[in-house]
């Protein structure tokens, strides 16, 4: 009884593990570059996916209101293979973040990030930054995942 409990246990884990593998190895690579971090917020949501001009003219209205200074920003255009995206990813033990990679699998992107402390923000500030990513490539996008 005792052997074929193992056997089943092993036969469970070993099915498991295979998900995980089959999941990473289908996620696509998607090629980013990552614009600017605002320390304001910029939209009430997790992230905002900006894919018309007339989004993105309303998304610099809020930064050029915002922004400090006589000095705005320019305003990106919407071109047709690419699209932009903001994402607030929660702070934990620092004021910024890096981002490392972006992959996409199943209408959810995946963004991989790294904490680092940021000179041009306060040490202990802790509101999530609104990073401004560009995606060099049109995707239908339900759900963003942030991972550290």
């Amino acid at each position: 009884m005792r052997l074929l409990l193992y056997f089943f246990l092993f036969l469970f884990l070993s099915c498991r593990s295979q998900v995980g593998i089959n999941h990473a190895m289908h996620q696509k690579q998607i090629s980013f570059e990552d614009k600017n971090h605002y320390p304001f917020t910029l939209t009430s949501e997790d992230f905002l996916i900006i894919r018309t001009q007339q989004k993105m003219d309303e998304v610099f209205s809020i930064i050029h209101k915002k922004n400090i200074g006589n000095r705005f920003s320019p305003i990106p255009a919407i071109v047709e293979n690419e699209m932009y995206l903001i994402i607030k990813p929660p702070l934990k033990n620092s004021n910024d973040i890096l981002i490392d990679s972006v992959s996409f699998y199943k209408n959810t992107l995946y963004v991989n990030v790294k904490e680092f402390q940021n000179p041009d923000f306060g040490k202990t500030n802790r509101i999530s930054p609104n990073i401004l990513l560009k995606l060099n490539e049109k995707l239908d996008i339900k759900k963003v995942i942030v991972q550290y």
